[in-house]
């Protein structure tokens, strides 16, 4: 099954591809955090009376959780359902592919396509499904609210830290495929077939 996904990752790994991925995360970013829409961040924040959502927090715990939860009143619990169920769902998945591909992309380039560091591009799909689990943990403590699911709120935690932890060590591992890719001369691709 992983071999699968890494021969999807490294075949998919195209510039049209990941330039339409990074464009819908681009939209998603912005309409999560830039608009006043009602399940917006920052009109749940107005909910909230100011406090942070969970999940731009590194870490909270059950009495965090439920204190944002029992702050942001019905219509404020009803909107940040809405934000992960819509398109904190979606934003994971572009975000992931995007930087999947990207460093399948120069993987592929700079070593062989059966490389044991070719598993290295499928990093960030680990962070994205961390954020995707993290989101729908949420959305049942908060759904649950006001009855409290402790152990799924510390779940969401780690899920949480996990996704902000890998977010940049990725970054940092695809920042040095690109300098090796630069200092090798910009190789193409090693994959001998691609369908």
């Amino acid at each position: 099954m992983l071999r699968r996904v890494l021969a999807w990752t490294q075949n998919a790994a195209r510039w049209p591809v990941i330039l339409t991925l990074l464009s819908a995360a681009g939209v998603l970013t912005f309409i999560m955090n830039g608009t006043d829409l009602p399940f917006s961040t920052p009109t749940i924040e107005d909910y909230s009376g100011g406090l942070r959502i969970l999940d731009m927090r590194f870490s909270y715990g059950p009495e965090e959780a439920s204190h944002l939860f029992e702050a942001l009143g019905t219509e404020g619990r009803r909107a940040y359902i809405t934000l992960h169920l819509v398109p904190d769902i979606l934003f994971p998945i572009t975000y992931a592919l995007a930087f999947a591909l990207t460093s399948a992309w120069f993987l592929i380039r700079l070593l062989p396509s059966d490389h044991p560091l070719q598993w290295l591009s499928l990093t960030p799909l680990i962070s994205g499904l961390a954020d995707m689990f993290e989101n729908l943990s949420l959305v049942v403590a908060n759904s649950a609210y006001p009855s409290r699911i402790d152990g799924l709120t510390q779940v969401a935690s780690w899920l949480t830290r996990i996704k902000f932890g890998l977010m940049p060590i990725g970054v940092v591992l695809l920042s040095v495929m690109v300098v090796f890719w630069f200092i090798r001369g910009r190789p193409g691709s090693k994959v001998l077939t691609r369908s």
